[in-house]
């Protein structure tokens, strides 16, 4: 369990889940996010994870095409109240659709298809963005990097000393990502995550320690650990 936040708190903090991708990493017949994942699709999971930890405020960012199917899945689990909007072109311009439902003073980002989050990673990071305005969660890199040469043949070793595998959620004060975005549409500019377009403009995002299970479902070695998680589990969750 992790910092208990009093509902004042929760209240300040709106969740993005973002799970408009096509998920061609994955090599399945349905979008990743559709994944069943004790018995309901695997965004879904992720939801009622997250609002179990005390969050009060979900979006879901969907693909264009799912908006019907979306509202439908989340109506037979109860959450009428969880709205959903239309994702963009890529992930950054879904962020930026999502946030315009966000009103609250915290805005996190999180991955819909990254359901191991645990409550407490989400109150670690959580602390960390109300101390100083933006924080992600990571993992330090514990494997030796090489980069190729283009192909198979190993062409320089990385030293992994200081790298972090970066995670979601990723939480920040709403007008600093607001402020990012825009600058980043006026420089027509595209990032990997939405903590390069905080660095962008000067904000400093604070690493915060997360679970290495705190694993992003792309391909299939990992719908086959989320398969042994599910006999491990779902029993019981």
């Amino acid at each position: 369990m992790g910092t208990q936040f009093d509902k004042n708190v929760m209240e300040e903090v709106a969740v993005l889940v973002m799970a408009a991708g096509t998920g061609t990493r994955m090599g399945a017949t349905e979008r990743k996010q559709w994944l069943m994942l004790c018995g309901r699709p695997l965004f879904i999971f992720t939801v009622e994870r997250l609002l179990s930890f005390g969050i009060t405020s979900c979006l879901v960012v969907v693909h264009p095409t799912d908006l019907q199917r979306a509202r439908i899945a989340l109506d037979e689990r109860g959450l009428y109240a969880v709205p959903i909007t239309a994702g963009g072109v890529d992930r950054q311009a879904s962020v930026w659709e999502g946030l315009q439902f966000a009103k609250t003073r915290y805005v996190a980002v999180h991955d819909g298809a990254r359901p191991f989050l645990t409550q407490a990673d989400f109150s670690a990071v959580l602390k960390e963005a109300i101390a100083t305005g933006a924080a992600t969660l990571a993992h330090p890199v514990i494997d030796t990097l090489k980069r190729s040469d283009g192909s198979t043949k190993v062409a320089q070793h990385i030293d992994r000393e200081g790298l972090w595998a970066v995670q979601t959620p990723q939480v920040f004060l709403r007008e600093w990502l607001y402020e990012a975005h825009v600058a980043a549409q006026v420089d027509n500019f595209h990032g990997t995550d939405d903590t390069v377009l905080l660095a962008r403009i000067g904000k400093s995002v604070s690493l915060v320690r997360g679970s290495k299970w705190n694993i992003k479902l792309t391909d299939q070695d990992d719908l086959a650990y989320m398969r042994l998680w599910e006999a491990v589990s779902c029993g019981s969750d």
